[in-house]
């Protein structure tokens, strides 16, 4: 009986411990985030990029501003991901506020794994993803 509390406490002890931890770096967490994000954007030689600042999130992801290659914030970004064939698909979908492509929904897929199937997932499941977008855009 001993025995047993002991190890219900150690076990205890883990499961809050590791709950801590992860809570009080949550920050640090979406910092290095979203700096592979922007890591990645520069690698596919992109001019944009990702701000730290979550904008609201959703039931596909976090909605946050871009910044273009003048500098300025350019419109909005949705981090999220998109399954196809229960392989996860990690996306960003770029929604310039101004100019000649404003409120048009631009889907990129973020890592090497994303980019070497987006190709062959079919279109009618990328404008499903589009639509849920541009719904969530609307008022």
């Amino acid at each position: 009986m001993k025995n047993t509390g002991i190890a219900l406490a150690w076990i205890a002890g883990i499961l809050l411990f590791g709950w801590l931890l992860f809570f009080l770096t949550r920050s640090l967490q979406v910092n290095v985030f979203i700096q592979a994000v922007n890591k990645t954007l520069a690698q596919a030689e992109d001019a944009r990029h990702v701000e730290k600042e979550i904008l609201g999130k959703t039931s596909l992801g976090n909605w946050r501003r871009f910044v273009g290659a003048t500098g300025e914030v350019e419109g909005n970004a949705l981090l999220f991901s998109m399954f196809d064939n229960g392989i996860l698909i990690l996306c960003i979908a770029f929604v310039p506020a101004t100019g000649e492509n404003a409120g048009k929904v631009e889907i990129l897929p973020l890592n090497n794994h994303a980019r070497a199937v987006f190709p062959y997932i079919h279109q009618g499941e990328i404008d499903i993803y589009r639509r849920r977008i541009e719904k969530e855009l609307l008022p």
